[in-house]
């Protein structure tokens, strides 16, 4: 296990593992001498890496809720088959198109002399979303659904908030790019400009912050 080295990780794991410690450097360290811009106060009084501890938190939680409903909506979808629908008869070919809703029901079955075929979809329909509301109220997927929703709420407010807020320091800036990073590439893999170019230098402010051994 130990002779495999770093062969086996991949250039996205990297990353990912970069920004998690980018983030700690930045939460852990004192700011060294000649770190601050104009000003003698430290990142602990810069309220920029205040909010993205606030914010940190929320991020966090909100990656949990999004697994946890994700877990949850695959449970249902492999008890289930699929999210509620019912089939539209195509009579040109005998074959079938899926409808999931009301509307789609009305588009697909468009004519006066399809009002029997629209009631007997909207009735199958109406079954198969009964089926899902039985089902989700055990398993408990649109609770968590709602919860993640809520807690995203919760982050983004947070992040827009602190993208707005001057900060007084270089680890203000810092914890400006990581977040900025974390959350519109998530996974750290996006190749295409300015994505590596913000990485690199999101790794260039944590070096400053937090010294040469921070990451």
């Amino acid at each position: 296990m130990a002779s495999s080295g770093n062969k086996d990780v991949s250039p996205e794991t990297t990353r990912r593992n970069f920004l998690a410690r980018a983030a700690a450097s930045i939460a852990a360290a004192p700011a060294p001498a000649g770190a601050m811009v104009r000003t003698e106060r430290s990142e602990q009084d810069d309220p920029v890496v205040s909010l993205w501890r606030d914010w940190l938190v929320a991020h966090r939680l909100c990656g949990e809720a999004c697994r946890r409903q994700q877990k949850l909506e695959t449970e249902l979808l492999r008890e289930l088959g699929s999210f509620p629908r019912t089939k539209i008869p195509l009579t040109e070919d005998c074959g079938f198109i899926w409808a999931y809703s009301g509307r789609e029901i009305d588009r697909l079955l468009p004519n006066a002399d399809q009002d029997e075929m629209r009631r007997q979809a909207r009735t199958a329909l109406a079954a198969s979303w009964s089926e899902w509301k039985t089902a989700d109220k055990r398993v408990g997927y649109t609770r968590a659904k709602k919860a993640e929703e809520e807690i995203a709420d919760d982050e983004e407010t947070l992040a827009k908030e602190m993208w707005s807020t001057a900060p007084r320091s270089v680890a203000g800036v810092a914890v400006k790019l990581h977040s900025l990073l974390q959350m519109e590439d998530p996974r750290s893999a996006l190749k295409e400009a300015p994505w590596p170019e913000l990485r690199t230098m999101l790794a260039d402010l944590v070096r400053i912050c937090a010294g040469p051994n921070a990451i």
